[in-house]
């Protein structure tokens, strides 16, 4: 029986040798390393929840199915970060919808864009009869460590139509910051924060920007506010 055994190995093909790798695969794979590390990198803090931002570098990245690009964007007062998407969803030059990854998108099908994103529905439950649905997009970081959100295409938002880039829109769109939603399942029912509440925060947050605005000595906008 062993003999038998010995002798079906013997037959069995051999796969042939890998080819070795070109110096472009070399730097392909560097290339990947490097944005997988992300080293010196980082987000800049206090990134809004949504936001129309412009596209102004775009890199396909090399392997990885090749299924993804690389690039760069710019938001409010000029500041600018990188972002890995899926090839060929946005184009250089162009206005889009940035959301961030603690988004909790209003139920639309807008938002099931299967070329930006995956989102997962989740239910969040405030007490008898008392529920919110949200979607939570899925920002997927196995290429860039630290890609900070996903970007819409401003086509399926007519209601963002000639807002200009930097402009945050996240109150006008219903996006809710996904965290403060978990949190607020925990509060007693006694605690949750009433209309009046969400009002007073929405004009704490206006001034807040206004004074920024008035610090870096430029011209309020109103719109910019909201």
């Amino acid at each position: 029986m062993a003999g038998e055994e010995m002798a079906q190995a013997d037959v069995r093909p051999k796969w042939p040798p890998k080819p070795e790798k070109t110096a472009e695969d070399l730097a392909a794979i560097a290339f990947l390393d490097e944005l997988r590390e992300a080293k010196g990198e980082q987000v800049p803090e206090d990134l809004p929840l949504a936001c129309i931002v412009k596209v102004t570098e775009y890199t396909e990245v090399p392997k990885a199915n090749e299924a993804y690009a690389m690039v760069r964007v710019v938001g409010r007062d000029g500041c600018s970060w990188r972002m890995c998407v899926r090839r060929g969803s946005v184009k250089t030059g162009k206005n889009v919808l940035f959301v961030s990854s603690g988004a909790a998108l209003p139920v639309e099908d807008r938002y099931r864009n299967a070329a930006v994103c995956t989102v997962k529905e989740k239910v969040y439950k405030y007490g008898p009869g008392v529920k919110a649905r949200r979607l939570l997009p899925h920002v997927k970081r196995n290429i860039y460590r630290i890609n900070p959100g996903v970007l819409y295409p401003l086509a399926d938002f007519p209601e963002l139509k000639g807002k200009r880039v930097g402009m945050v829109v996240a109150v006008r769109l219903g996006i809710d910051d996904a965290e403060e939603m978990k949190i607020r399942q925990s509060l007693p029912r006694s605690q949750l924060p009433s209309p009046q509440d969400a009002a007073m925060a929405q004009a704490k947050k206006m001034l807040k920007r206004l004074r920024e605005l008035a610090r870096l000595g430029v011209k309020p906008n109103f719109q910019d506010c909201n």
